[in-house]
């Protein structure tokens, strides 16, 4: 495990993860602090505590649209699947 420290809108977060992780930590406290900077820039009545859950929940929202996606491909696989079992009985005599 590697410790690394996560710095988002200035809070470090130390953090343990594994070799294949530190990529992908990195990106996504990249584009977290992004969405963060955007939100300041875009309401700058907000505090930076608002900005935060503005980003917090678009990831929410963003993950709930990528679940719904995969959810329909496996249906979609599950009825390919399905149609070429039926095209094989239907070919048996």
């Amino acid at each position: 495990m590697n410790r690394i420290e996560a710095n988002i809108a200035g809070k470090i977060i130390p953090l343990k993860v594994s070799e294949e992780e530190v990529v992908h930590v990195n990106k996504a406290v990249e584009e977290i602090n992004s969405r963060i900077k955007k939100y300041q820039s875009d309401y700058p009545q907000k505090d930076m505590q608002d900005c935060v859950l503005m980003a917090l929940l678009t990831y929410a929202v963003d993950f709930h649209k990528a679940q719904d996606r995969l959810v329909d491909e496996d249906t979609f696989n599950t009825l390919i699947d399905i149609q070429n079992q039926l095209q094989v009985l239907e070919a048996q005599p």
